[in-house]
C-alpha cells in the first residue's frame, strides 16, 4: 500500500483526479499490481469504516436542536453519492463541499476559504472538527473553532463545552 497505492497517490482523487486517470501512472509503474490498483476504485467501499454510532447520535441531537451542520470533506467526486448513501444523518447538513467537486482539498487553506464564502460565515463561528491534526491546525490558523476528532467519547462534550449541545 505505502509504496504502490501510498496516500499521496489517493489524495489526487480527493484533488479531482478521476480513478481511471489517476491510475494510467500505476499501471505503468506497477504492472504485476494491476488488479490492486483497480480494486483501489472497484472496491472503494470496502476499505470505509462502518459508522459511528456515537458520531451519528451528535449529528441526531445537533439537527433535533436545529443547530445547522455543513461538512467538509475530502473525497473523490465519484464516490461522494455512495458515501452519503451510508446513512440518513447526510440529508442533515445544508451544504458539503467535497475537495473532489472543488478540486481543492484540506489542509489547502484555500478550501477553508472556499468554505466560508460559500457558507457566508465567519470562521469565529463554525465549529470544525476533523481527525487529522493538520486540517485541525489549519483550520484554527484561519479563526475556526476546532476539535481534534480523536475518539468519538470526546465530540459531545466539545460541542457541549461551546454551547451547541
Amino acid at each position: 500500500m505505502n509504496t504502490v497505492v501510498p496516500m499521496d497517490w489517493h489524495n489526487h482523487h480527493d484533488a479531482g483526479v478521476t480513478f481511471a486517470e489517476n491510475r494510467i501512472e500505476r499501471l505503468t509503474t506497477f504492472p504485476d499490481y494491476e488488479a490492486e490498483i483497480v480494486a483501489y476504485d472497484t472496491r472503494f467501499e470496502e476499505m470505509l469504516g462502518g459508522l459511528i454510532p456515537e458520531t451519528i447520535a451528535v449529528i441526531e441531537d445537533l439537527h433535533a436542536k436545529g443547530v445547522p451542520m455543513y461538512a467538509l470533506t475530502n473525497m473523490p467526486t465519484e464516490k461522494a453519492e455512495m458515501v452519503f448513501s451510508k446513512s440518513p444523518v447526510f440529508g442533515y447538513f445544508k451544504d458539503i463541499i467535497v475537495s473532489g467537486v472543488e478540486k481543492l482539498i484540506k489542509p489547502d487553506p484555500a478550501i477553508y476559504d472556499l468554505t466560508l464564502r460559500r457558507l457566508g460565515l465567519q470562521a469565529s463561528d463554525i465549529f470544525f472538527t476533523d481527525d487529522n491534526a493538520d486540517n485541525i491546525r489549519v483550520a484554527a490558523s484561519q479563526g475556526f473553532v476546532t476539535h481534534l476528532f480523536d475518539t468519538p467519547a470526546t465530540l459531545r462534550p466539545a460541542l457541549m463545552a461551546v454551547g451547541l449541545l
